[in-house]
């Protein structure tokens, strides 16, 4: 049994040496492959039996993903041959998540229209695919929906129209399999909506109810996945998922908890490989 981690040269390296010291003392073998230095030439060297983790984002990590991901390959997903990426997947599974809709139109007429299905100002657009934040904006007027949509759709951007959810902090809570194994808070800072825009976040830890736990298994099976860091916006007695992202930042929920997030993962992986857990 090999350990394969896909990642971009020095990008997320913390990540890469948990991963590494989780498998030294689980005594599994440990190698990183890259799309930069991988030759696409030669059959992929992971085998059934081995274990394959894509580090981080990005189309080059997917390409590389989808070029040496085979059945008998044990990852996080639950079907290797179907893997989601349907941003509307969660609303589909009826997990509560803020109401949503594709933009790919800069139609005067159809904008307006979306911004009444949302419930009116303010509404969030989100250039999707970013990360931190990026690409997340709070819209309050029609002057600033038209000339920012008008921007992104010129840039090729996919974007999506959100509720926007009124909250100052927001949850994100570590699934591993059918469990929260950890879970920690994101505050805003200043008049920034956004609670995970920066760098160095506010991060503290929290501990959710059960209620909130199950809504971020829920996600996290919604979305074929068996791991991923769930964000929740919480508003009063209401819960939204906001995302499931996957693969995700475990460590900065490995400082915060001192909890050793990774050698959970690859010990999940190992026994799945094993045999011992069962995807469902």
């Amino acid at each position: 049994m090999i350990f394969y981690a896909l990642h971009l040269p020095n990008i997320e390296q913390d990540r890469v040496e948990l991963l590494k010291a989780a498998c030294a003392k689980l005594k599994i073998k440990f190698r990183t492959l890259d799309p930069f230095s991988f030759d696409f030439s030669r059959p992929s060297p992971v085998q059934k039996g081995d274990i394959l983790y894509r580090v981080s984002r990005g189309k080059l990590l997917r390409a590389l993903e989808d070029y040496v991901l085979r059945d008998g390959v044990t990852t996080f997903y639950k079907n290797v041959s179907s893997r989601v990426s349907d941003p509307f997947v969660l609303e589909k599974n009826a997990v509560a998540t803020p109401k949503s809709i594709l933009c790919l139109t800069s139609r005067r007429s159809l904008l307006t229209g979306y911004v009444k299905q949302l419930g009116g100002f303010p509404i969030v657009i989100k250039a999707l695919g970013g990360t931190r934040g990026l690409g997340v904006m709070k819209i309050d007027s029609f002057t600033a929906l038209f000339g920012i949509v008008d921007y992104l759709l010129a840039q090729n951007k996919f974007i999506s129209l959100r509720q926007f959810v009124p909250v100052k902090s927001s949850a994100r809570l570590i699934v591993l399999g059918k469990n929260v194994i950890g879970s920690i808070e994101y505050q805003a800072k200043g008049d920034d909506f956004r609670t995970n825009a920066s760098a160095v976040p506010v991060v503290v830890k929290k501990q959710y109810s059960r209620e909130i736990q199950g809504l971020a298994v829920r996600a996290t099976q919604a979305m074929g996945l068996e791991f991923g860091g769930v964000d929740v916006l919480i508003d009063g007695k209401k819960y939204y998922v906001s995302e499931v992202n996957f693969p995700c930042n475990f460590v900065r929920a490995h400082k915060v908890l001192k909890k050793d997030i990774a050698l959970e993962m690859v010990r999940y992986l190992q026994a799945k490989s094993e045999g011992d857990i069962a995807a469902k």
